[in-house]
């Protein structure tokens, strides 16, 4: 046991497994599906589970067969943007995000080839950097507000704009690029990176977790933000003298558990994980595993709902604005816009895939791009 896990408590295992949160609707020390190509992970997930249906009469075998085909579509979308260019390449990408959220929804029971589907978003010809929410009515699907609810932020259609620094502030991919070019002025940085950690205490009977971040980002960021709204609801703060260099936290949620028990490692999990989810931390995929981080100041989007309106938005100014695309693609976002193309998609495949099979898809060490 470490100093810190003497002090604060143990990081809960199962099967001696450390047991870590996921927001993929997972089991408690679920291994990680190590996967080069998660879209093959995605179709042998889809042809399982089409195999073993029986009997149909909910027609799951017609969403799953749909779904396959989407996820194929997106799949080939992505082949193809890797060889691409901007600013073709940036409608490939769309391609692949909107195809890879039809498949999602399809898994999540939506019947969709029922209604007219729209994009549910627009990029209206007197506006460069703003998108336009669509109207929600009986007469069609929006793609972009059934997957927001259903990916667990809904969207509010009250304010109907959505800004372009909005979207790209919601990428964690992208943070560091947009402040060190000073493209979003009069803010701060927003995504703190954190120590996120299940934890038991000595008699292995009570269930917790801790949140700890480095003080040097309180210089920075807006820190204080732990003493407002959510974050004092569900935190409070702790002293960990053999970790002096962060600040610590500890959920006001604590309950029994039964350590050895299968069914009550599931329900404390599946408690735990639910208490932690409003915090809103996004996580980042690496060679070396997930890495979490805070949003200090979330917008009214998911961060895979912004990463969607990102596709839409170079897509749709690849399509229809040659001018547009000269003045924001090639000006001062270039290199920002061009970040997020080469590392967005990636995320947003793996942690997609991961929600629709309920699995931690995870990058393998000996991946060499």
């Amino acid at each position: 046991m470490t100093p810190i896990e003497n002090e604060l408590g143990e990081q809960v295992r199962k099967d001696f497994k450390a047991v870590k949160y996921f927001p993929f609707q997972n089991e408690s020390g679920a291994p990680f599906i190590l996967t080069s190509d998660p879209f093959s992970y995605l179709q042998a997930w889809l042809d399982t589970k089409l195999s073993k249906i029986k009997r149909d009469r909910g027609k799951q075998r017609d969403l799953l067969t749909k779904a396959k085909y989407f996820a194929e579509l997106s799949e080939g979308f992505y082949n193809s943007s890797k060889q691409a260019k901007m600013p073709s390449k940036g409608t490939l990408i769309y391609y692949t995000f909107i195809n890879l959220v039809k498949s999602f929804l399809l898994v999540r029971g939506y019947n969709l080839e029922t209604k007219m589907e729209h994009h549910g978003l627009s990029l209206p010809s007197d506006q460069k950097t703003q998108l336009k929410l669509s109207n929600v009515g009986n007469e069609g699907i929006s793609i972009f507000h059934e997957f927001a609810k259903t990916i667990g932020i809904e969207i509010n259609n009250a304010n109907r704009f959505i800004k372009l620094d909005e979207i790209l502030r919601e990428l964690p991919e992208v943070h560091e690029i947009g402040y060190a070019l000073n493209l979003f002025p009069n803010t701060k940085r927003k995504h703190l990176p954190i120590d996120l950690t299940i934890r038991t205490n000595k008699k292995r009977n009570r269930i917790y977790y801790t949140l700890a971040y480095e003080k040097k980002f309180d210089k920075i960021m807006k820190t204080d933000k732990f003493l407002k709204n959510i974050l004092k609801e569900k935190l409070k703060p702790i002293d960990c003298e053999s970790d002096t260099g962060k600040k610590y936290f500890r959920s006001k949620l604590e309950f029994n558990y039964t350590c050895n028990s299968d069914k009550s490692h599931r329900m404390a999990y599946k408690r735990i994980c639910e208490d932690i989810l409003p915090l809103r931390i996004n996580q980042m995929i690496t060679r070396n595993g997930y890495r979490n981080y805070l949003n200090l100041e979330p917008s009214r989007m998911h961060r895979l709902s912004a990463t969607l309106a990102f596709g839409y938005y170079i897509g749709t100014v690849a399509r229809y604005r040659p001018t547009l695309n000269k003045d924001i693609l090639k000006g001062k976002y270039q290199a920002l816009i061009q970040e997020a193309v080469n590392s967005c998609p990636n995320q947003f495949i793996y942690l997609l895939v991961s929600h629709i099979t309920n699995q931690i898809c995870a990058i393998p060490m000996a991946k060499i791009e």
